[in-house]
């Protein structure tokens, strides 16, 4: 049997100039890279990250400069840091996300001109503030914000609140809890708003001319038995904070509204039982004219959006 020959691999050929250059490009550019990680990270290679939120780290050197008060240490924790700057990034992108603005006109109408100050004299303190002022507006958000004009006709005079109070004010007071005392004030409060919905609906008068009208009534107006109850107004803001409005009664019926919507007259029931918290009676009649609508509409709760958002977002404090 003949010998067989191994025969070596032929010879590669050396790379061409073009590819040297190719070759040289690519090692500049992942110097180039590493350079700028390590300028725009100094030293956090290897370092604790403390807490991280919306794509920021924070470290050791982030808390620091929240733990000084006029320039000398406090009490503020590491925890308590961290979670204040993770809290900062995570409301700052939860705002970004449905658009909603927190301006330092509005830091200093929340807590006044001297937060200005706190702003150096005591970060942490600030801070915290701001991450709260975020957290409203976002739960306002999450509720909806309405703005536009109401009016209301009271006759909630004689409808009577069920408490362990009730019999001696029915002493003081015969005609509390009589229905026919109650539907004689219903039917003129009825009858008053109705008006006053035709001639705005008709172009008789304005909205705001509906308002006079409503507070100088003699019999549901500012000056009559109703003095201390709410009466015509604007409103803007949450339901929670427009008292007419925030009945759970009408709530479907109120966040259904479209800007530029104007409704019927309809009735509200109110709670009327210090024990019973299903228990309501009719209590006032409204027209609401709805003029602008931001934000609402979320199934879920304001606590399970913030839950959702630091998923989301991979928020963690690690101290």
């Amino acid at each position: 049997m003949a010998d067989t020959k191994i025969s070596a691999p032929p010879a590669q050929p050396a790379p061409s100039n073009r590819q040297r250059g190719r070759l040289i490009l690519i090692g500049l550019g992942i110097v180039v890279i590493a350079a700028i990680v390590l300028i725009t990270h100094p030293g956090h290679i290897g370092q604790k990250v403390y807490a991280q939120a919306a794509g920021h780290k924070i470290y050791k050197k982030d808390i620091e400069s929240l733990q000084v008060t006029d320039g000398k240490k406090n009490k503020v924790s590491d925890h308590q840091a961290a979670t204040v700057l993770a809290d900062k990034y995570l409301t700052e992108a939860m705002a970004k996300q449905y658009h909603v603005t927190v301006t330092q006109a509005d830091i200093t109408q929340a807590y006044g001109s001297s937060v200005t100050k706190q702003k150096k004299t005591n970060p942490y303190g600030y801070q915290n503030l701001v991450n709260q002022l975020y957290l409203t507006k976002l739960d306002n958000h999450n509720e909806g914000v309405y703005q536009g004009k109401l009016l209301v006709a009271n006759f909630s005079r004689y409808v009577p609140y069920q408490s362990g109070l009730l019999p001696e004010q029915q002493k003081a007071n015969p005609l509390l809890g009589n229905p026919a005392a109650i539907a004689q004030d219903k039917q003129y409060a009825q009858k008053f708003i109705t008006n006053l919905y035709n001639q705005i609906k008709s172009g008789k008068i304005t909205f705001d001319q509906a308002i006079q009208m409503e507070h100088a009534d003699p019999m549901v107006g500012e000056n009559s038995y109703y003095s201390t109850q709410q009466h015509s107004s604007s409103f803007n803001g949450p339901l929670k904070q427009i008292g007419l409005l925030v009945a759970r009664s009408i709530r479907g019926k109120i966040t259904s509204m479209k800007p530029g919507q104007l409704s019927s007259p309809f009735v509200v029931r109110v709670s009327n039982s210090a024990t019973d918290q299903n228990s309501t009676a009719e209590s006032y009649f409204l027209v609401v004219r709805m003029d602008k609508v931001s934000g609402g509409g979320s199934d879920a709760t304001f606590q399970q959006q913030l839950a959702q958002a630091k998923k989301h977002y991979g928020y963690k404090v690690n101290v």
